[in-house]
């Protein structure tokens, strides 16, 4: 505590002064004032301040105040606050109480359950009606996939140009009916779709029938590469396995022969040696045989050659087909059951293509071969290259360029960004157990309005990016979102 200028003066001695100082005059006689300056060594002047000082201080202690909790100190963020908070965020999980600890250790502030489960519902509530606000003037590139927690499906919707997440909800099941209403409640509030690519799920392309949109449905090229990569692992460690036995026969070979030597029993061997080395040439061949095929209809499905041209469908169809009958010859279930699914995929796989080619080529029309190979390779390197087409291009090409690029950049048939998505979402329902009703609005507010840190969409939100603009910032919408008295300013 401070100590006081005048030390004869303590604290209980300023009370009695600063009390007999309020008196009024009939009660204070006539020269007290100057009778306690010379008893205490002060000036009448100081006395006169100690009763205002009093006076004040009373009325503040006694003014009306409002019901509930008073405030607390101010919070002073400063470097040891700061390192707290880095020590204490990684050990919350995110759950109601630990939210409670976190309010506790960073703030000293004591919260129940219940008043942290109600803030949560009502923000949740606000935020899914944020979230049903907005619209986007481009059209979306759906992505649409289901995610499970508990045997509960919530379906999601994502625009594969801008990451944006379109739809959130649980549901009760995922048949037709259901994600038919989820997609007629989109088109509803301004969502148009230029196509939709999902995977083989029933009820994703049921919707589409049942709701009867217009929209192309496009093959999810994503998951079908999956199942690829999945039978290559498996072919490559096959192989992996009968080149080591093969080893293992031939040095049980040597030492029999006794050209080696070697402490301890003899080698044991599952199979003798020609016969290893057979197997060992078969395994390596049908891998190999496996992983060239794969690579040549992977490659014929590109839009763009490598020499920078429009891929051609016809050229593009026999080379698939030739693959798919190869890897039927090849004898493999797996190999059989992938070639089977290819061949009957054909036609939505070259659908894409075949949109592309029927949009470039009245665009290219007119244009000499050269100009159109440095449009294709200008596309494939945009990024690199950072290219601003209205400086760093011809004016004969701009116009051209413009339209190229904006039909390039709706060419779609994955969904992997929806995997993406629900990579980043997973960890969230297995925290909370499930999908509480305020969970998932929130999240999808979150995702939407956060800044890409990497990659090629770094700088830019997934509103930004979907065309929106003037977008709030995501402190802005949480401010709006917490006030009690004003309703949240919808995009």
């Amino acid at each position: 505590m401070a100590h006081y200028r005048l030390q004869e003066l303590d604290l209980s001695t300023r009370v009695s002064v600063a009390l007999e100082m309020l008196q009024p005059i009939p009660e204070r006689e006539w020269g007290r004032v100057t009778e306690l300056a010379q008893t205490y060594g002060v000036s009448r002047t100081f006395l006169y301040n100690l009763r205002e000082r009093a006076h004040e201080t009373l009325i503040d202690g006694l003014l009306p105040r409002k019901p509930g909790p008073k405030s607390q100190e101010p919070l002073v963020i400063n470097r040891t606050f700061i390192r707290r908070a880095i020590s204490v965020m990684p050990l919350l999980k995110g759950t109601i109480r630990d939210i409670r600890s976190g309010l506790r250790l960073l703030f000293d502030v004591e919260r129940s359950v219940g008043y942290i489960s109600q803030t949560l519902t009502a923000v949740g509530e606000r935020a899914e009606a944020y979230n049903r606000a907005i619209t986007v003037p481009l059209p979306i590139l759906g992505e649409a996939d289901e995610i499970f927690q508990g045997r509960k499906p919530c379906l999601t919707l994502v625009d594969g140009r801008s990451f944006l997440v379109v739809n959130l909800t649980p549901a009760e099941s995922r048949d037709g009916t259901t994600w038919g209403v989820t997609y007629l409640d989109l088109v509803e509030h301004g969502f148009q779709f230029h196509d939709l690519a999902c995977d083989g799920g029933t009820g994703l392309r049921a919707g589409v029938k049942e709701a009867e949109l217009a929209i192309p449905l496009r093959p999810d090229l994503f998951h079908l590469m999956q199942d690829a990569h999945c039978t290559t692992r498996r072919l490559e460690s096959a192989a992996y396995k009968a080149i080591e036995t093969t080893e293992r026969a031939r040095r049980a070979d040597l030492e029999a022969r006794g050209i080696i030597r070697r402490r301890g029993p003899r080698l044991k061997i599952k199979v003798p040696l020609p016969q290893a080395e057979i197997e060992e040439t078969q395994a390596i061949e049908l891998c190999e045989n496996w992983c060239w095929l794969l690579g040549e209809a992977r490659h014929a499905l590109e839009p763009i050659t490598p020499a920078y041209h429009i891929v051609s469908i016809v050229k593009t169809k026999a080379t698939v087909e030739t693959a798919v009958e190869l890897l039927k010859e090849l004898g493999h279930a797996s190999i059989t059951a992938f070639a089977d699914d290819l061949w009957e995929k054909m036609p939505e796989l070259l659908a894409p293509l075949e949109w592309l080619v029927q949009e470039l080529t009245p665009v290219f029309k007119g244009l000499d071969a050269d100009a159109q190979t440095f449009i294709l390779w200008t596309w494939q390197h945009r990024q690199e290259l950072n290219l601003n087409i209205d400086t760093d291009i011809s004016e004969d090409l701009r116009s051209v360029m413009h339209t190229a690029f904006d039909i390039l950049g709706l060419f779609h048939r994955s969904s992997s960004l929806a995997e993406s998505f629900h990579s980043w979402l997973r960890p969230y329902l297995q925290i909370h157990r499930g999908m509480p009703k305020w969970l998932l609005p929130l999240l999808q507010l979150f995702w939407n309005h956060h800044t890409f840190e990497r990659g090629k969409r770094a700088g830019s939100s997934p509103l930004e990016l979907a065309g929106v603009e003037d977008v709030s910032s995501l402190a802005e919408v949480l401010d709006q979102l917490l006030c009690p008295n004003v309703l949240p300013q919808l995009i």
